[in-house]
């Protein structure tokens, strides 16, 4: 970090800070995140701890802000996915850091086990990439006729070989022939519209990863444009223009990771507290998107959804 930003983060913190007053800094990517941080923030202040102040750190997509946000040593870190725990942990400091929806977080190698982590690192996983087989399964269910998607994946992030794993196994059950589209960086965006409708896929099925997440925009607005539908993660996508999705809400793990951050800010050990699985799971179809796709979900899917926009 450059050294007269370093300064000007000292001196505002030096104003805003109180002595004893203790910081619990919620370090954000990208705006794709941002409701699990706002939803952790919400829930801990119900809690009235003394002296406690919540500060979100939005990277806004941009790695050296989100080295300055992982940087420091504050009471407690809360990283709202992978490329947030890594960056701090990889920071160094002592402070623990709680996660709110890490996927594979076994593969991280940042907790021992889900029942006693052992370190300085615990949370909420999100098991989004365990889940990327089952949301292939309801996209059968709901188009019967479905032949071939499309996966849309950050190559060499944690996640993907669990959740292309997943997959591959569900669409060799279904029949279902896949196609593969790699996102390192945003500007890989660019030729998806032409491969989408060079490639005769039906869907497009979107895996865990930050790239992707914090560019979900462009990403509906290109399958949109080729006319074919998206499948996400949770259902906060879904109400921002996806077909369907199948996991737990970010705003619900925020609310989940508040109750976990809670106890370590009263003097648990985070080395003992265990890595929790989401609290609640939604099923959401995006009715409207299918009209306007010209898409016939079969009839007996809303009987399983959870939530139907309309």
């Amino acid at each position: 970090m450059r050294w007269w930003l370093m300064v000007l983060l000292l001196l505002l913190g030096s104003c805003q800070q109180r002595p004893g007053e203790r910081e619990v800094r919620v370090v954000v990517s990208g705006n794709g995140r941002l409701a699990r941080a706002k939803a952790f923030a919400q829930k801990l202040s119900e809690y009235d701890l003394s002296r406690v102040r919540v500060t979100i750190c939005n990277a806004a997509g941009d790695p050296e802000r989100l080295a300055d946000c992982a940087s420091g040593n504050p009471a407690l870190f809360v990283t709202v996915g992978g490329v947030e725990t890594r960056t701090v942990v990889e920071a160094g400091g002592s402070a623990p850091v709680i996660y709110v929806g890490l996927a594979a977080s076994l593969d991280w190698g940042y907790v021992q086990s889900l029942s006693r982590p052992g370190g300085r690192v615990s949370g909420v996983d999100n098991n989004y990439a365990e889940l990327s087989g089952r949301r292939l399964q309801l996209l059968k269910l709901s188009l019967p006729g479905l032949r071939r998607v499309t996966l849309l994946y950050q190559p060499g992030v944690v996640p993907t070989p669990r959740g292309l794993a997943s997959v591959a196994a569900a669409a060799a059950s279904l029949g279902v022939s896949l196609d593969y589209y790699p996102v390192t960086r945003a500007d890989d965006l660019a030729g998806l519209e032409a491969a989408l409708k060079a490639g005769g896929s039906q869907a497009v099925l979107l895996l865990p990863s930050f790239v992707l997440e914090n560019n979900l925009p462009r990403v509906l607005e290109l399958t949109r444009k080729a006319g074919l539908p998206l499948v996400g993660l949770d259902s906060a996508q879904v109400k921002a223009g996806a077909l369907l999705a199948y996991g737990a809400s970010g705003a619900a793990m925020g609310r989940q990771a508040a109750r976990m951050a809670r106890q370590v800010l009263e003097g648990y050990p985070i080395a003992e507290l265990p890595v929790e699985r989401p609290q609640e799971m939604t099923f959401s179809i995006n009715q409207r998107v299918a009209e306007e796709l010209g898409l016939n979900l079969d009839p007996r899917v809303y009987d399983l959804a959870d939530e139907v926009v309309r």
